[in-house]
């Protein structure tokens, strides 16, 4: 075992006790990033708009933004009528607002595409300043305190952003990355004329028929869920759903309150439960998706009836549909019904990062919230904008979602805060080896071999395995519910 850590909480208070900048306000720019920081943080003083920004003292300077995001800076990938992939620049959202920020402040903004946290990570692990602002959104809240500048105090947040700033990535007292716009996260992302082929209009509001759909669809040799599973990080949606299961938003830091998280009787552990029998049933892909990208066209062209991922998504598909193909063919519904209700998961949206080591941390602030104040940028994007004096745009793709809420047949959840709950639960699983790649989920879904029988019996194993390994990490670090 290794060595007992101090609370997650106490320790990030510690951390970021010398690198706290106030909310959208000035900071040192000097190279040395950890000295210093703002005397009054937390003080109330946040800039609340650009027009706060000395912006005339910044003008010529370039600033270096990552992103995992490389639709909004290539464009969305498209097939000409000869089979051809190309880049369609009308999707180049996030290059269009750098030029438009660039005429206006003086100030290039450098647009970098990381496929992976991994790419960037060296970068950040040095301080490089050639890396201002980065968009990462697998982060743990410990690579977080590590590697980006405090964008502001919770509190602060929360004057802008309302109660969704609880879902920002914070540590309980500092937001790390400014998540400017609101969205539903994982529900039902479909290829409506694909579901149609198998009988169905829309996306059935119960377990049983959307199971039904799903078994019809793979008769007709259509994969009915794309998960692209060549990796581990699309199993996070189970987070979500196992919200849905349990119609309540604390599943993942609620395996606290168990000696058998894993079990069915729980809910994560009956959503790991759902996840794998679907996989044993076929409703997943029959062919591995190299890659994301092609996993996001097999729904765009209807080798895929549906993904199971956030509202991010949509825009990506709408941009890969077969050329001639009403965009809005794709749509985006409340997931089922699997027992307590209907639910939508409610959260902040678009995360921007200032690096620790930037030397232009003020000019990368005047970015992040230049993109905060334009609504237009944000609902191309997918996402609603919610600063405080911004008029939000809501893009269509929200509607069926938007009407189910009004109705009252499917009810929100906003996404659980981070508190020592959320955690110790995320150091209970580190402990146990079964965080890191979403192996919690991926080691009992794996458990599972598509090409043979299903062996349940190995899966009840992994199962018990998991839970003795839960229990003695939560038991060692000296945890429970609070």
């Amino acid at each position: 075992m290794k060595t007992k850590k101090l609370s997650a909480l106490a320790l990030s208070i510690i951390m970021a006790a010398g690198t706290f900048t106030a909310c959208s306000g000035s900071n040192d720019s000097g190279s040395d990033s950890n000295a210093g920081g703002n005397d009054n943080a937390g003080n109330g003083d946040a800039v609340q708009s650009t027009e706060a920004v000395d912006a005339d003292s910044l003008k010529g300077k370039t600033i270096t933004l990552y992103t995992h995001g490389g639709n909004r800076v290539l464009g969305e990938e498209k097939k000409d009528e000869n089979g051809n992939t190309y880049r369609d620049e009308s999707y180049a959202y996030l290059k269009h607002l750098a030029e438009k920020f660039e005429e206006e402040y003086g100030i290039h903004v450098d647009l970098q595409v990381n496929s992976t946290e991994d790419d960037i990570r060296p970068l950040l692990q040095t301080q490089d300043p050639s890396i201002d602002i980065y968009t990462s959104p697998n982060w743990t809240i410990e690579e977080w305190q590590t590697y980006a500048e405090p964008y502001c105090t919770l509190d602060e947040a929360k004057e802008l952003y309302g109660d969704y700033a609880a879902t920002m990535y914070n540590d309980g007292t500092y937001v790390y990355a400014l998540m400017p716009a609101k969205t539903y996260d994982n529900a039902v992302v479909y290829n409506e004329e694909t579901i149609k082929l198998a009988g169905y209009d829309s996306i059935p509001t119960t377990q049983a028929e959307f199971e039904r759909l799903c078994e019809n669809l793979r008769e007709m040799g259509i994969d009915p869920i794309a998960m692209h599973r060549i990796e581990n990080w699309p199993m996070a949606t189970i987070n979500d759903f196992a919200n849905y299961v349990a119609g309540a938003n604390d599943a993942y830091p609620g395996m606290l309150k168990s000696d058998t998280p894993f079990s069915e009787n729980e809910p994560m552990g009956k959503t790991i439960r759902m996840y794998t029998d679907w996989k044993s049933r076929g409703f997943f892909e029959s062919d591995i998706y190299t890659d994301f990208g092609v996993a996001m066209d097999s729904v765009g062209n209807g080798k895929a009836a549906m993904m199971l991922f956030g509202a991010w998504v949509v825009p990506q598909i709408q941009g890969r549909v077969p050329e001639g193909v009403d965009p809005n063919v794709i749509k985006f519904a409340p997931a089922p019904d699997f027992g307590n209700g209907q639910y939508v998961m409610a959260a902040a949206a678009d995360s921007y990062a200032i690096s620790k080591g930037s030397d232009d941390k003020e000019a990368a602030r005047l970015f992040i919230e230049y993109i905060s104040e334009d609504a237009q940028y944000l609902a191309d994007s997918g996402y609603i904008a919610m600063k405080k004096g911004v008029e939000p745009i809501v893009p269509d793709l929200y509607k069926i979602i938007d009407d189910a809420v009004e109705a009252g047949t499917c009810k929100i959840l906003f996404r659980y805060a981070t508190d020592n709950n959320y955690m110790n639960n995320e150091e209970i699983l580190t402990e146990a080896a079964l965080r890191e790649d979403y192996k919690y989920a991926g080691n009992l879904f794996d458990s599972i071999d598509v090409t043979k029988e299903p062996d349940w019996a190995a899966y009840d194993a992994q199962v018990e395995k998991q839970n003795a390994a839960y229990v003695e990490a939560r038991d060692y670090l000296g945890y429970s519910w609070e």
